[in-house]
Formats: C-alpha cells, sequence, structure tokens
C-alpha cells in the first residue's frame, strides 16, 4: 500500500468564471482529429451556424473521364468519415472517438488518415495516386444547415 505524504496534496482544475466554452471541450484525452471536435472547429472555420444540435453535410464528387471514382465526404455533429469508391474497390473511414475502417478499407487508407481541416489536400494527392480527376465544380451537396451550400461549394473548390 502506498501512503501519500502528508505534504502532498491534490491538484485539480477549476474553470475560470465566465469562461466556460459552449462546446464544453474536455481538458485531456482528446485530439483535435476527435469527430465531434474537428466537425465543430470545421464548421467554425467555415463560418457556418447550425440552427439545430445535430447537423449535417455530405459532399459528393464523382470522376470524370475514363477512370471512374466516387469520393464521398460526410461531416456530422458528432463525427466524420470520408469514402473512396475507385476500381471495384471501396475504402470507408470514420472519425468518432478514434478514427476506424467502417466495412472496409480495401485502398488503405485508414493509415494516412489527414486531419479534417486537410480533407482538401487528401482529396488532391488521392486523385494524383489514383490517376483520377474528381468534378469539384458540381459537387452533389446536402445539408441540414440553412444556406450552407454556397459556402459549402466555395470551400470545396478553394486551391
Amino acid at each position: 500500500m502506498n501512503e501519500r505524504s502528508p505534504r502532498a496534496r491534490r491538484i485539480t482544475r477549476q474553470p475560470t468564471p465566465g469562461r466556460a466554452h459552449p462546446i464544453g471541450t474536455p481538458l485531456t484525452g482528446l485530439s483535435t482529429n476527435t469527430g465531434p471536435l474537428a466537425s465543430s472547429a470545421w464548421l467554425v472555420a467555415l463560418g457556418l451556424l447550425p440552427d439545430r444540435e445535430r447537423w449535417f453535410v455530405e459532399i459528393e464528387l464523382t470522376g470524370t473521364g475514363d477512370a471512374p471514382a466516387t469520393f464521398v465526404l460526410e461531416i456530422y455533429a458528432e463525427e466524420w468519415g470520408f469514402q473512396l469508391h475507385h476500381d471495384g474497390r471501396s475504402s470507408w473511414i470514420r472519425v468518432t472517438d478514434v478514427p476506424f475502417a467502417h466495412v472496409r478499407d480495401e485502398h488503405g487508407l485508414r493509415a494516412h488518415l489527414p486531419k479534417l481541416r486537410d480533407i482538401r489536400s487528401f482529396i488532391r494527392q488521392l486523385e494524383s495516386r489514383f490517376g483520377v480527376q474528381l468534378d469539384r465544380a458540381a459537387p452533389r451537396i446536402r445539408t441540414s444547415i440553412a444556406g450552407a451550400e454556397a459556402a459549402l461549394r466555395a470551400w470545396i473548390n478553394e486551391p
């Protein structure tokens, strides 16, 4: 049995009055790539504000030319992830509290998971790796956030 020194004291973190974060961000244990934190940060960076607690954004890009491919980005209040379908194979990666392959990862993308904020450069890397071109000019967008489509189209087309 290990006894504590009489001089030892317990250190606890006390919230600073008036400075509570509206999302209730944990102080330890989660990376900024964790689903809810990454999703919220991504939404804030785009200047979008949902009108409900559970919101979603889904962006589908289809390949042009001879190499058919589909990339689907799914961002929800509680998680984010993506799917890549190309050359008869599929990968579906989700990030909740930890990143994982959902159903399958036939392209081996789980090992190369980017942060959500870097997903556009990751898409460009996938295009280069697989020799495909995804049509950013005509994304298929579904969202529960009213008035967000123009901002989402502009975001997906940024370099």
